[in-house]
C-alpha cells in the first residue's frame, strides 16, 4: 500500500490562470520529432528514493517510476486482474503448486522465466528472489513491514543448475500466496547487506535502481526529473517509446497549466480534483481526463498517544463536527466520490457498509465532549479538566490547495464546538518520509491511502506494526491503534484461505475499527488522470502498486 495525496478544487478563471502559473518547457530546443520519441509524465510529488518498501520511501510516485523500471513475478492489470509477469505462471490449490499442509503449514512452487535479465545484463532468477527475501526479513533491514514476511518459513533454490526454480514453504497460511515476492538484484546490493543492512537505504540502488522492466534508469535531476530509457532486452517486447521523463511539478496549479499547454503528456499522482481534470479537457482538446474507479481512501489519522484524542468520545465527537459530505464535493462535485465509513472502499470485496457512522451533528458533537470532561471558556473554546484549552494541530501536504481548503473549512466546523484546529503543513517527502513514519505528528494528519483488490489490515492496523524505535519503526499503524480483538480477527483474517470466510472476519473487523474509530474516515477518490489522446494503450488501473505506466512499453504515438 502506498501513500498518495489530493489535490485542491481548480476552478480558475482562464485569463488569471493563464497569468497566475508558470509553463515547465519540456525540453528547451527540443525538436518536434525528439518530443516524439519521447512521453513526458507529470506528477505533484517527488519520491525521496525508489526501493519503495524500504522505510520511508512508499510514496506512490516512487512506485510509478519503478513500474516503468522494474517489472514482478506477477502484476495487476487495469481490470484488476493478477496475470504472471517473471513467473511462468500463477500458482493455485487447484494445480498443486500451491498447497495446503498439515498444521496450517503451506507449500508453493514458482518457476521463473529465463527471459528476463537486470538492466546490466545479468539474469534474474530465484536466487534474486530468495536473498530479497533473507534482506527484507533481517531486523536491520529497513523494511517497512515483515508481518506476512515472518509467515514465511524459508524459501529454497532446490537444483542448484536450475535458478529458476523457487520453493516458497510457509510456516502459516497466508490467503495470497500466489502474489509473488519482491525482487532486487542480489549482486548489486549484498556487498552493502553484508556489510550493514541497515545502511541499505543510502545505497545508491535506492536512488539509481537497476531494473528488470522496459525501461532502464538513466538520470535524477533532484527538484526537477527523472529520465529512463527503453530497454531493447524486455522480453514482453521493445518499448515503442524511446525515452521516459517523469517530470516533478509540486504545484497542482502549475501542473495543470502545463497540461493545457501540451508541455506534459501524461499525469498521474497529480493531485487534481475533478474540476481541474474537466478543465483541463475543455481546454485543450488534444487530452483525455480519465476518471477510474479506484482503491483510494482519503482520511484524518488520529495520534492515539495524545491524551485527548486517546479518549474514544472525543474521536467520535471530532467526527460528528465535521461535515464530510461538504468536503466530498470539494473534491469532486455530484456524489462521485462517496463519504466513507470505514477504511476499505466499495469496490474491495469486503467493505461493509453496515458499520457506526458519524453523521454530521454538532449538538451531538458538544454533548460527547462535555461527557469527556471538556467545559466552555471565555473565549469560546474548550477547556480540559485542568483548564488547558482545546487546541490541536493538523498536518498534510503543503502546496496541496485542496487538502489546505479542506482545512479551513473543518478549522471553522470545529470551531463551532469549542475546539482550536491549528494548521502545521510540510512537504510531501518530509512528511511521509519522517512525520507519519515515525508518528512524529502531535494530533491529526491528512493523506490517503492507495489499495489493491488483495489489501490486508495486518500492516495498517495490527498492534505490532505500531512504528516505534523497538521495532526498527516498522509499520504502518500511525495511529497507534491497540486492540485485542482487532489484532486477534487480523491473525484470523491474514491465515484464512477460504475467501467467504475471510470476507466475514473482515467485516467484522470493520465493525470493530468503525467503533473505535483511529481514524476519520474522510471520502473514497476515484483516480484522476489525463493523457494526451494521440498517445495510444494509456490504460489507468487505479490501484497501489498499479499506475498509469504499468504497461509504457505498449505505448505508441498515433501516426
Amino acid at each position: 500500500m502506498s501513500k498518495d495525496r489530493w489535490t485542491r478544487r481548480g476552478l480558475l478563471l482562464a485569463a488569471a490562470f493563464a497569468l497566475a502559473v508558470t509553463i515547465v518547457p519540456l525540453s528547451p530546443g527540443a525538436s518536434l520529432a525528439q518530443q516524439r520519441d519521447q512521453v513526458v509524465i507529470g506528477a505533484a510529488q517527488e519520491p525521496s528514493c525508489l526501493i519503495t518498501w524500504f522505510e520511508g520511501c512508499t510514496l506512490a510516485v516512487g512506485a510509478m517510476v519503478m513500474n516503468s523500471v522494474s517489472v514482478g513475478m506477477v502484476d495487476f492489470n487495469d481490470q484488476w486482474r493478477l496475470f504472471p509477469r517473471i513467473a511462468e505462471k500463477i500458482p493455485t490449490l487447484r494445480d498443486g503448486d500451491w498447497q495446503l499442509l498439515p498444521n496450517n503449514r503451506m507449500r508453493v512452487t514458482w518457476r521463473l522465466k529465463r527471459t528476463y535479465t537486470w538492466h546490466d545484463g545479468r539474469p534474474v532468477t530465484a536466487l534474486d528472489v530468495s536473498w530479497t527475501y533473507l534482506m527484507a526479513r533481517n531486523p536491520r533491514s529497513p523494511t517497512v513491514s515483515r508481518f506476512v514476511l515472518r509467515k514465511i518459513e524459508n524459501m529454497q533454490v532446490p537444483n542448484p543448475n536450475d535458478p529458476y526454480a523457487l520453493v516458497v514453504n510457509w510456516n502459516e497460511r497466508y490467503p495470497f500466496a500466489n502474489l509473488g515476492h519482491s525482487i532486487l538484484p542480489r549482486h548489486r546490493l549484498e556487498r552493502q547487506y553484508l556489510q550493514d543492512p541497515s545502511r541499505l537505504k543510502a545505497h545508491p540502488e535506492a536512488t539509481a535502481p537497476t531494473g528488470n522492466g522496459p525501461y532502464r534508469f538513466v538520470e535524477w535531476v533532484r527538484g526537477s526529473h527523472i529520465t529512463l530509457e527503453a530497454y531493447d532486452r524486455f522480453p514482453e517486447g521493445r518499448p515503442q517509446i524511446r525515452r521516459i521523463v517523469f517530470r516533478w511539478i509540486l504545484d497542482a496549479t502549475v501542473l495543470q497549466a502545463n497540461a493545457i499547454a501540451g508541455q506534459v503528456d501524461v499525469t498521474d499522482i497529480n493531485n487534481f480534483d475533478c474540476v481541474q481534470v474537466a478543465e483541463i479537457e475543455r481546454r485543450n482538446p488534444d487530452v483525455a481526463g480519465h476518471y477510474t474507479p479506484a482503491l483510494i481512501w482519503e482520511h484524518i489519522d488520529f495520534n492515539l498517544d495524545n491524551e485527548w484524542l486517546r479518549d474514544v468520545r472525543v474521536r467520535h465527537a471530532l467526527a460528528h463536527a465535521i461535515n464530510r459530505a461538504q468536503l466530498a464535493e470539494l473534491a469532486c462535485p455530484g456524489g462521485r466520490q462517496p463519504v466513507a465509513h470505514t477504511w476499505l472502499p466499495p469496490r474491495h470485496e469486503a467493505h461493509n457498509p453496515n458499520v457506526r457512522q458519524y453523521a454530521f451533528d454538532q449538538a451531538r458533537a458538544r454533548a460527547l465532549l462535555a461527557e469527556a470532561g471538556f467545559t466552555p471558556g471565555p473565549d469560546g473554546i474548550l477547556r480540559d479538566r485542568q483548564g488547558r484549552p482545546f487546541s490541536i494541530s493538523i498536518m498534510t501536504t503543503a502546496g496541496n490547495r485542496l487538502r489546505e481548503q479542506v482545512q479551513q473549512v473543518m478549522r471553522d466546523q470545529l470551531r463551532q464546538v469549542g475546539v482550536d484546529l491549528r494548521i502545521d503543513n510540510r512537504p510531501a517527502a518530509v512528511l511521509f518520509g519522517q512525520i507519519t513514519a515515525r508518528r512524529q505528528f502531535p494530533h491529526l494528519v491528512m493523506y490517503a491511502w492507495v489499495m489493491s483488490p488483495v489489501t490486508l489490515p495486518a500492516g495498517l492496523w495490527h498492534s505490532s506494526q505500531i512504528p516505534r524505535p523497538e521495532n526498527n519503526w516498522e509499520g504502518q499503524n500511525n495511529p497507534g491503534w491497540r486492540n485485542a480483538e482487532n489484532d486477534r480477527l487480523i491473525d484470523q483474517i491474514m491465515g484464512e484461505v477460504d475467501t467467504q470466510r475471510r470476507i466475514q472476519l473482515l467485516r467484522r473487523q470493520q465493525e470493530i475499527w468503525a467503533n473505535d474509530l483511529p481514524a476519520i474516515p474522510l471520502f473514497f477518490r476515484l483516480s484522476l488522470t489525463t493523457s494526451r489522446k494521440s498517445l495510444q494503450n494509456v490504460k489507468p488501473a487505479g490501484l497501489s502498486g498499479t499506475y498509469i505506466n504499468w504497461n509504457s512499453h505498449e505505448w505508441s504515438w498515433a501516426r
